[in-house]
């Protein structure tokens, strides 16, 4: 099939319709249907945009966005040195990541987290786009849900729409998780609802990729009204959309599904079977990072009620769930690295009694990178896993 015939939006892509999760049910099987999925442009989208690859081909569109490979596309002088360009800087921003983070975080794990607390299911939520953290925390998952403001958007149907400008935008979109392991909220307000990159799924294919993992199949989900996650399609109303990517490494396939969400009650509140999805959520390994300490308020209970009601285990820093609310009689709680204080945009939010155990307990590890907004010897978490019930 030929570029021009994908530049007038006609694509199949493999789609993966699944339902909901249940308490403490297993994960249902993966049930696949061909799908047209290529929408026209929104309006000041400079591309015509889909959830499809070009030429049907998942894995070779994550590593051509990731600058890992051109996977063989035929691309004029232009967009070959755009390319080349960003697969250059790619190279050395997944580097530092890998080198200052990701690598670190994994020595970590594998010193500090028990196999016995892993679970099946792995929760992300105020994650935006961050895929290679919890790949890198949570390796072990079948099941990846996070959860972000973002739009999930979509790419670009053409090849000929891969230009350079596209791909400095999303370097742009990029450049703080490559430099200092996290999204910056209002950042990306700006680049995943920019004309040049519309939301998160480019962003998601790159840190899936660059993690290592090959890219099957991708597919727009809605969660609806009954609770249940189900393919996006016209006739289907559904309240939150998202998108499902199913990828592997050898013989395991795994799952990551994005939501776009607003975490707030009142938000949620509109949304009563998003609401059961999230109350049915089964058993899961949860992250919290870079949270903005948006569950220090009032107005974030019910996603701070559904953590700590569905986690076998939270590693969190002190942005996540307020130390108190972790009960002793039902957590084993335990300290890494070193709590002073918020970073000065956050100073309302300081934890006295968090800071009272890291001075007077005497099994704090230490950390040897940097997480969420502070440096390395600044940095903390918090690992808490849940005693038998």
């Amino acid at each position: 099939m030929s570029a021009r015939v994908f530049r007038s939006g006609s694509a199949v892509s493999v789609c993966l319709a699944w339902c909901a999760l249940g308490f403490g049910q297993a994960t249902p099987p993966i049930a696949l249907a061909a799908h047209v999925a290529t929408q026209h442009a929104p309006a000041g989208l400079q591309f015509l945009c889909g959830v499809q690859a070009p030429y049907g081909e998942w894995d070779p569109l994550a590593k051509f966005i990731a600058g890992m490979s051109s996977g063989g596309y035929t691309l004029d002088s232009d967009q070959r040195a755009g390319w080349n360009r960003h697969a250059a800087v790619t190279n050395a921003g997944w580097a530092n990541e890998q080198a200052r983070y990701l690598n670190r975080i994994d020595n970590w794990r594998r010193r500090t987290i028990d196999r016995r607390w892993n679970s099946e299911v792995a929760f992300y939520p105020f994650s935006g786009p961050d895929a290679a953290n919890v790949l890198t925390f949570f390796p072990e998952a079948r099941e990846y849900v996070m959860i972000g403001l973002e739009p999930v958007g979509c790419v670009p149907a053409g090849m000929a729409d891969y230009t350079p400008g596209y791909f400095s935008a999303l370097r742009r979109s990029l450049d703080a998780i490559l430099t200092i392991n996290y999204f910056r909220t209002n950042d990306m307000q700006r680049d995943f609802n920019a004309d040049n990159l519309r939301g998160v799924l480019p962003a998601l294919l790159f840190m899936i990729a660059r993690s290592g993992y090959t890219i099957n199949a991708v597919t727009p989900v809605t969660i609806t009204g009954n609770g249940m996650v189900e393919r996006r399609r016209e006739e289907l109303k559904g309240e939150t959309n998202g998108v499902t990517i199913q990828f592997s490494q050898g013989r395991t396939t795994r799952r990551m599904t994005y939501f776009s969400l607003n975490l707030q009650d009142s938000r949620l509140a509109r949304k009563p079977g998003t609401m059961k999805y999230l109350a049915s959520l089964p058993e899961a390994d949860t992250l919290v990072k870079s949270a903005s300490y948006l569950m220090h308020h009032g107005n974030f209970s019910v996603i701070r009620n559904v953590i700590l009601a569905r986690s076998r285990l939270v590693i969190e820093d002190d942005s996540g769930i307020p130390y108190r609310f972790f009960d002793t009689g039902n957590w084993d709680v335990r300290l890494h690295g070193s709590y002073t204080s918020p970073i000065e945009l956050f100073a309302s939010w300081r934890q006295d009694d968090l800071k009272l155990a890291f001075d007077s307990r005497k099994d704090v590890q230490p950390l040897d990178f940097a997480i969420g907004y502070r440096h390395v010897k600044e940095a903390n978490l918090l690992v808490a896993a849940r005693r038998s019930r």
